[in-house]
């Protein structure tokens, strides 16, 4: 995890300075940094995810000559088919080859990336598009080349052990390569690949509907199920996401307030936030692997930021509404997964339902409102003025 954290905050560095100095996306401010991260647990990440971004990039050039796709419509529309050639690589490789690989042993982060990066790119000027992609790809090999030296370094050292492995756990191509792998069990396998797809598409479909119905915007587009997933392996990394959530949300506010920066360093540094956060939480929380304490920091990140550029008046619906919806996907998943030993809701008791019942009922109270402020059909301007005004504000 130390390896990971420290590539992952370099590559968020970087993309603080090329977007401050130059106003360039990297593909996004954390697609750089991730990518890196992903190339050296597993080597045939760069190729997959250069083919996926490639094919969102093209597909989504010629479906807006022919159609009016606009805002958040391509942006999701990105994503999915950014997903679709490591999705598909995925089933490839276990049904075709019979090679055992899971969307949850990557927590599904990795597939949404490629359609991110193409979304990016498609928002910038033409001139700058090549600039941005050549950049992109000079600070990822950098971040590559660096991350092999850690390693070495790491691997070699008392440090190997001081937090659970992630780049030198088994699972990960550079420490076999390299031989320096420590010892720890896997990761259990708790759904399989086409449950975890359902978990997050009805996770993905909830947090749409709300935003689309009621200008919502929640903790981020895929966060809720991978942290439903994430807390089904370790129940105590749940808690640590809320604390890497809070912490990060006042260092974003601070932060705003002192220096009026907004947007994607804004992003960068909650997300930093939260790696920290959870690095500091982990030495008392037991982890064994550290996969999923780094994706817990970051997701903790994410959701702090979308939190903050909610507007003040709808703050605490949005949040009232996100724990709510975190309660559903727990409970709908539930009804499918067996967590193991260390697990959320091994048992579930009384008093588990008695809390998510707690935690819906402001969730249920804030959408009741909001549908009862929200404009009748008759009063919305003709022709979706205002839904298309609502979401170029929110890009």
């Amino acid at each position: 995890m130390l390896i990971a954290t420290t590539v992952l905050l370099l590559g968020l560095l970087a993309g603080i300075i090329v977007a401050q100095l130059y106003g360039l996306r990297l593909g996004g401010v954390i697609i750089v940094p991730l990518v890196a991260v992903y190339t050296l647990r597993s080597f045939a990440t760069f190729p997959v995810f250069l083919l996926s971004t490639v094919t969102a990039y093209v597909s989504l050039y010629y479906i807006k000559r022919r159609l009016p796709v606009y805002g958040r419509h391509t942006f999701l529309l990105a994503v999915v088919i950014g997903a679709l050639v490591p999705l598909t690589t995925i089933e490839l490789l276990t049904l075709g080859i019979g090679v055992e690989r899971t969307l949850s042993d990557v927590e599904f982060v990795g597939s949404v990336l490629p359609g991110i990066a193409a979304y990016n790119f498609h928002r910038l000027d033409p001139e700058r598009r090549v600039l941005d992609g050549i950049l992109s790809l000079a600070v990822l090999l950098l971040l590559v080349i660096i991350g092999i030296g850690l390693t070495l370094f790491v691997g070699l050292t008392p440090l190997a052990t001081v937090l659970p492995p992630l780049l030198l756990s088994p699972e990960s191509d550079i420490a076999v390569s390299l031989s320096l792998t420590v010892q720890r069990p896997a990761l259990p396998i708790i759904a399989s690949n086409g449950l975890t797809l359902g978990l997050v598409t009805f996770g993905m479909a909830g947090a749409e509907l709300l935003r689309s119905r009621y200008g919502l915007r929640l903790a981020g587009v895929i966060v809720l199920p991978l942290v439903a997933l994430i807390a089904f392996r370790n129940e105590l990394l749940l808690p640590v996401w809320i604390i890497a959530v809070g912490l990060s949300y006042v260092g974003i506010t601070i932060l705003h307030r002192w220096t009026l920066i907004y947007g994607r360093v804004l992003l960068a540094f909650g997300v930093i936030l939260g790696i920290l956060t959870t690095i500091s939480l982990v030495t008392v929380v037991p982890v064994r692997h550290g996969l999923l304490p780094f994706f817990i920091g970051l997701l903790g990140g994410i959701t702090a930021y979308n939190f903050h550029v909610v507007s003040p008046a709808e703050r605490l619906a949005a949040v009232a509404v996100t724990a709510g919806l975190l309660v559903l996907v727990i409970l709908a998943a539930r009804l499918f997964i067996i967590p193991p030993p260390r697990g959320l809701l091994v048992a579930v008791t009384v008093t588990d339902l008695r809390i998510a019942g707690v935690l819906l009922l402001p969730a249920v109270v804030a959408i009741a409102r909001l549908e009862y402020i929200r404009p009748s059909r008759a009063t919305r301007p003709k022709g979706g003025g205002l839904d298309l005004l609502e979401e170029e504000k929110s890009e």
